[in-house]
């Protein structure tokens, strides 16, 4: 619904604009510039705050590339070094206000061989630069930034509460048609314990040495420290769970969340909310805003210092191994090692 608003808000623009003809650019760039003349003239090191759209459009259905509903504002430096010329030119002749729409032909861009995948011949890239306010001191342009941050910030908070509640029902959906028992942890992470272990629950003042394998509800392994396949160790991961990384690695929020539910010898399975994984953002296998599920097994806990002590050990190994490894590629080379190495 947002995006249809957004395109007739877009139309709207494009609308008003249509007398107007584009002017040529540098580089062949077609741009306009829509103005009332009445805003504060943007000057060379001056900082300013952009709001962007973008549409792909002329062949087919149009697509929203830049939504500025979901797009925060951006902060820029008015200055010819930062600016790619043409739009510095462009910018030159703007004011608070003002909005600039520039078009790109797909055509020129594959011929350039700086179109996307998706781009077909005939159609353009519609950009709208609307100049929300422009700013005479960094102190100004930093506080602007801010606001845009702490707005981003609430946005992605609002977000990840409605994916949270959209992937539970999808776990509990799962969990139920499989017949798995599984509790769910502080953050929303379900825990399936497969054998109980022993001792006190896990809590932030120990590290945790992990076994695991990582696979999509899908059943698509993406992960694993346990298969050797290829010569590859099967070495305990060490996890911090107080979010300090001299103790160990820090890992996403549904690992900490479901490791509060076990303790020292504890094999399970998680079920993570892809808001507890990668979120939105796409990590090789695995796609933006998946569920995820972890086989976990707890091989042992560490105190504070003990994995302090064994974290710094693993990077020095690690170190000397690359080391060893850079010796012998220019021994086979032919090279002489440099000096420290």
């Amino acid at each position: 619904m947002k995006h249809f608003i957004y395109l007739l808000a877009v139309s709207s623009l494009l609308l008003v604009s249509c007398n107007q003809p584009f002017k040529k650019g540098e580089n062949g760039m077609l741009y306009k510039i829509i103005s009332d003349n009445k805003g504060s003239k943007l000057e060379n090191g001056n900082f300013f705050e952009l709001q962007l759209s973008q549409v792909y459009t002329g062949v087919g259905k149009d697509s929203v590339m830049i939504d500025p509903a979901e797009f925060p504002h951006q902060i820029v430096t008015m200055d010819s070094v930062g600016i790619p010329p043409a739009y510095y030119k462009i910018f030159t002749q703007s004011r608070k206000g003002d909005s600039i729409i520039v078009k790109q032909l797909t055509d020129s861009l594959i011929k350039a061989g700086n179109a996307a995948p998706f781009m077909k011949k005939g159609a353009s890239i519609v950009t709208s630069y609307k100049i929300v306010n422009i700013f005479t001191s960094k102190e100004g342009a930093d506080s602007a930034y801010k606001h845009q941050m702490e707005m981003a910030k609430a946005k992605d908070s609002i977000k990840a509460i409605g994916l949270l509640v959209k992937d539970d029902a999808t776990i509990a959906a799962y969990l139920a048609k499989n017949n798995i028992k599984a509790v769910k942890a502080p953050l929303g992470t379900y825990v399936e314990i497969i054998t109980p272990g022993s001792g006190p629950l896990i809590d932030t003042s120990v590290s945790v040495k992990v076994l695991y394998t990582g696979k999509t509800m899908e059943g698509v392994k993406f992960d694993s420290n346990v298969d050797t396949t290829g010569g590859r160790p099967s070495t305990p991961l060490l996890v911090t769970m107080s979010g300090d990384p001299s103790r160990g690695l820090t890992v996403i929020k549904g690992w900490n969340d479901g490791l509060t539910l076990l303790n020292k010898g504890a094999k399970a399975k998680f079920y993570i909310p892809s808001s507890l994984a990668y979120g939105s953002q796409a990590q090789g296998e695995i796609k933006a805003n998946e569920i995820l599920i972890f086989d976990i097994d707890v091989v042992d806990l560490l105190s504070a210092s003990q994995a302090v002590t064994e974290n710094e050990k693993a990077r020095k190994d690690m170190m000397a191994q690359r080391e060893a490894m850079m010796k012998a590629q220019q021994q086979a080379q032919g090279q002489q090692p440099t000096q420290g190495q």
